[in-house]
């Protein structure tokens, strides 16, 4: 059991993705690992370019209601079922530099734990985008060339996961987190298990900052932004944004739950403003 699987859920975003598997072609990843794109029914022409320029890649196809946790956890699912050894999931606007997912790769197949690596914003590599979180420190942990982290938390932009972790605790909880809170959730519960859960230095990663938070009220209709709340792909979503508040604060999530609903109103009223 050596193989590696590359899990890439997409939908919706040819061009994004078209661009990532380019990347890890150049790479020579698509050559030396297995590469696995979860596609969640595209109707923009994604499953047609994948067929017809990457004949290499294996396609999953969903249904459309997958989201990131579905996809994930599919992909992980079938990465089970074929004994891989390691899993890494890549989310497709993350481009890796080169030599990043082969330290990864490697690092968990030493600690038999979870390593996640550092995102940059492409046009200011000195900003962080994405990488992991301790529960005793603000900020993201970003540790030095060559060095590696212990964190609590991580995102799942670039992440390797070692089959002992999936044997131990399972897959993504995509009925709990659909979308948001999947790759958080996963690494926490992890972490909990006294599984070796940290970041990598030396894996990088150009990857913009999602920023909904500063879209909403200003690029949304302000009837869309009412709706945030219950639409499964939103960071607003409610369900998902509770589980995680009671995961990481424990009894103080009560305490903590009603600033949830001071952002809420403060997005809602810069949208009625507009």
């Amino acid at each position: 059991m050596n193989e590696v699987w590359i899990l890439i859920p997409v939908h919706n975003r040819r061009e994004t993705t078209r661009a990532c598997l380019t990347n890890l072609r150049q790479l020579g990843i698509l050559d030396r690992y297995h590469t696995c794109v979860i596609d969640d029914a595209s109707k923009d022409g994604t499953s047609e370019m994948l067929a017809e320029e990457f004949p290499e890649v294996h396609v999953i196809q969903g249904d459309g209601n997958l989201y990131w946790g579905g996809g994930i956890a599919m992909g992980m699912a079938a990465a089970r079922s074929a004994n891989a050894e390691v899993h890494v999931w890549l989310n497709d606007d993350c481009i890796p530099d080169a030599g990043s997912i082969e330290v990864v790769v490697d690092r968990v197949r030493d600690t038999k734990g979870m390593c996640g690596g550092i995102c940059r914003d492409p046009d200011n590599e000195a900003l962080i985008t994405y990488s992991g979180a301790r529960s005793c420190e603000l900020g993201s942990v970003i540790p030095h060339q060559g060095a590696y982290e212990k964190v609590e938390v991580m995102n799942g932009n670039l992440v390797a996961i070692h089959s002992a972790v999936v044997e131990q605790i399972g897959i993504v909880n995509s009925i709990r987190y659909p979308h948001y809170g999947g790759d958080v959730e996963y690494c926490y519960r992890a972490y909990n298990r006294g599984i070796l859960t940290e970041i990598s230095g030396s894996a990088r990663a150009k990857n913009r900052r999602d920023s909904p938070y500063t879209s909403f009220g200003v690029t949304k209709p302000t009837f869309a932004v009412f709706r945030e709340p219950f639409r499964i792909a939103s960071p607003l979503y409610w369900p998902a944004y509770w589980n995680i508040l009671k995961l990481t604060a424990g009894p103080m999530a009560y305490f903590r739950w009603p600033s949830y609903f001071v952002r809420l109103f403060l997005i809602w009223l810069r949208a009625v403003r507009k």
